[in-house]
């Protein structure tokens, strides 16, 4: 009796040190656990799309389905895109060039709307009418609704190479700001995006198809012209040949289909609202521009001084990139670091173009993600992909903010494209 006792003793002593020991394991392990781990990002991920999912549904809803009085045309630039289209092909392709032709359109499409008096101007060269040309085949609704859908989908896809490494929940992909932001005034963000991911993320496995990506960007130049230098430093001769090759064959198909005198025509608007809306600021752009340029001529900065400092900056920044293509460095910092400095050379960059910011994002996680524990995302890396995710929403919001005359924005690409460059020196060296 005693020995049974005894045993019953001993066996309940043993199960409280074990169940000690697993609650002392598991309290462990919750303070190693950080706070925002993948579970809560992908719920807070996941409520957020939903959110914004919602808010643009309703607002389709309530324009197209109810016909609401004062509820604005969802995509207000798209509707650019689509009455260039529709001038172009009633009228030849010069008219979207003809404001008052393209204004009669916007117009009777915004009739009603606190858009009615708004107009934008066709800025756009003919490689990206030659794009445009068609939407106007189907109504405004439904080309739109294609036009975003193509963005969107072409968007992820090009994202897939790096997202095969889970870095990220997919949740927290499709709910990244930049994404809504660009479908709430149908810019072509998307589109340029997904053949900025496509160029560097097939970079080592297709240069061709690589460089075509590249020079498929020529829709909207200013976004793909550092491109072939990077390739080139990087050593990557046959993409950069494709990048060239297409481009010009783009350029050339378009001038075959429209004429020479449309790309005259686009330089002289060109320079037209480079004077206008970049300079001068009408509109109020310069608040809705992350660049430098921007926050110094609404600091009161003379234009040349303005630029004299965007351009030393930029120049910099393309120096510090293509040394660190030239040195052959990891390909998803070298990636990251390519998207940061396109989009900081840029003088006119309107917030949804960090659309872009996507894709290093996507690029530092998964970098970090495939590696050992030194390469770990630091505080101050958390920091900056949180920034960098939540920045279109912010640039977006800080719009309807009359008080605000500076976009914070400028400041985050030259401090995040050190920090990428930083990290990338330091896994080089390892």
């Amino acid at each position: 009796m005693k020995m049974r006792r005894s045993r019953v003793a001993v066996n309940a002593q043993g199960l409280a040190i074990r169940v000690a020991t697993q609650a002392s394991h598991n309290t462990a392990t919750a303070k190693q656990q950080p706070w925002l781990c993948r579970e809560r990002i992908r719920l807070y991920s996941a409520a957020l799309f939903v959110l914004q999912a919602a808010l643009v549904g309703i607002w389709a809803v309530c324009h197209w389905g109810l016909h609401k009085e004062g509820v604005p045309l969802p995509g207000s630039d798209f509707r650019v895109f689509w009455c260039a289209s529709e001038v172009s092909l009633r009228h030849g392709a010069a008219a979207a060039f003809d404001n008052q032709r393209l204004l009669a359109c916007e117009a009777s499409l915004q009739a009603g709307t606190p858009l009615a008096e708004m107009f934008g101007p066709w800025i756009y060269p003919p490689t990206f009418q030659l794009l445009v040309y068609p939407l106007a085949s189907l109504p405004y609704a439904a080309s739109y609704t294609l036009f975003m859908g193509v963005g969107v989908a072409g968007c992820l896809l090009a994202c897939m190479p790096a997202m095969r490494q889970n870095t990220l929940p997919w949740a927290t992909v499709v709910a990244f700001p930049g994404i809504w932001v660009t479908m709430v005034y149908g810019q072509n963000s998307l589109l340029t995006l997904a053949l900025a991911a496509g160029a560097l993320g097939i970079l080592e496995t297709a240069p061709i198809l690589a460089g075509i990506c590249a020079g498929m960007l020529v829709i909207k130049p200013q976004l793909g012209i550092l491109f072939p230098l990077f390739f080139l430093c990087g050593r990557h001769f046959r993409a950069c040949a494709a990048t060239i090759l297409t481009a010009t064959v783009l350029s050339a198909a378009s001038a075959a289909l429209f004429g020479w005198s449309l790309w005259m025509k686009f330089f002289q608007a060109a320079a037209w609202f480079q004077d206008v809306a970049l300079v001068q600021g009408e509109g109020h752009l310069w608040r809705a521009m992350p660049t430098v340029f921007a926050f110094l001529r609404a600091a009161g900065v003379g234009a040349g001084a303005a630029y004299s400092i965007h351009v030393a900056i930029a120049l910099a920044a393309v120096l510090a990139t293509s040394m660190a293509w030239a040195r052959r460095m990891n390909r998803e910092l070298l990636a990251a670091a390519a998207i940061v400095t396109t989009l900081m050379i840029q003088p006119y960059l309107v917030y949804y173009d960090l659309a872009w910011l996507l894709l290093p994002i996507v690029c530092i996680c998964a970098h970090a993600s495939a590696r050992h524990s030194s390469t770990s995302l630091s505080a101050m890396d958390y920091a900056f992909v949180t920034l960098a995710w939540f920045t279109p929403l912010l640039s977006f919001l800080s719009i309807c903010n009359t008080m605000a005359t500076h976009s914070w924005a400028a400041f985050l690409l030259p401090a995040w494209l050190i920090l990428i460059l930083i990290r990338a020196s330091r896994d080089h060296a390892k």
